[in-house]
């Protein structure tokens, strides 16, 4: 029967579980197998970066390296090799969904049914942002999309001087526009600065988290990053971006000035 559920409904086994579960008012936390919620998978050895690897994360990105040690620091951001290339890493305490990179910049390879790809997340739980569970006891966040983004608020955190006023959230996986209802009660009450990227996907998503964070009881916001002009003189998008904007840009768009909440 679950086959067949998981067939007709384009799903997995555990989708399948989940559906028949609702249809029958069992609870969701109840609906998972136990066997399947702690089965084993499998988690990369992290380690501090080594200078190298700092430097050229600072340089291919424009993050500072006070930014880098403090998102070390707080157990964010991590070192690691993944089939034998140097990576960096982005999660939190509870470990459920780790976004990886190469430090080199380049895409990783395409392998088995999956493409090439300037990012592998894994795990699961990607709609809950990291950062939720040390956000606790902070009345300000910053939610922002990706890894990158996420590693950019600590360049913005430490240069105004917010790194205990302003909590770091990201949403991790591409085009994810679901906040779980369980994460979203946890910023109640709080105020949300979205960062969306510069894109309709962006957009959208911007729109659907501001949606849930109020629907939860949050005061969600945005910035808007339009007009960054990067130091190679291209068009910015995203937060990342603005770690490497132009000095004319960042002297003329005055707003760049103060970006967080």
């Amino acid at each position: 029967m679950l086959d067949f559920i998981a067939t007709v409904r384009g799903c997995g086994t555990i989708g399948a579980i989940e559906w028949a579960a609702s249809l029958l008012g069992i609870p969701k936390s109840a609906s998972r197998p136990e066997n399947l919620r702690n089965k084993r998978r499998w988690v990369p050895s992290f380690r501090p970066g080594d200078q190298a690897e700092v430097m050229m994360l600072c340089e291919r990105r424009g993050f500072g390296l006070e930014a880098i040690g403090e998102a070390e620091r707080r157990g964010f951001l991590h070192f690691t090799e993944m089939a034998g290339v140097s990576a960096w890493a982005v999660t939190d305490s509870r470990r459920q969904i780790i976004e990886l990179r190469r430090v080199d910049g380049r895409k990783w390879p395409a392998y088995g049914n999956l493409s090439e790809r300037k990012a592998h997340c894994i795990g699961f739980g990607k709609a809950w942002p990291v950062g939720i569970r040390e956000a606790e006891g902070f009345a300000k966040c910053a939610l922002v999309e990706g890894a990158p983004d996420f590693v950019a608020l600590f360049n913005f955190l430490l240069a105004e001087g917010k790194e205990n006023e302003v909590a770091p959230l990201g949403v991790l996986g591409a085009a994810n526009h679901r906040l779980s209802s369980d994460a979203t009660r946890l910023l109640r009450d709080k105020t949300v600065c979205i960062y969306p990227h510069r894109d309709e996907a962006g957009a959208q998503a911007c729109r659907a988290w501001a949606l849930l964070l109020r629907e939860a009881g949050a005061n969600p916001t945005a910035f808007d990053l339009s007009g960054i002009v990067t130091v190679d003189g291209n068009e910015g998008k995203d937060l990342a971006d603005l770690c490497r904007i132009c000095p004319d840009c960042f002297e003329r768009e005055r707003k760049f000035w103060s970006i967080l909440p």
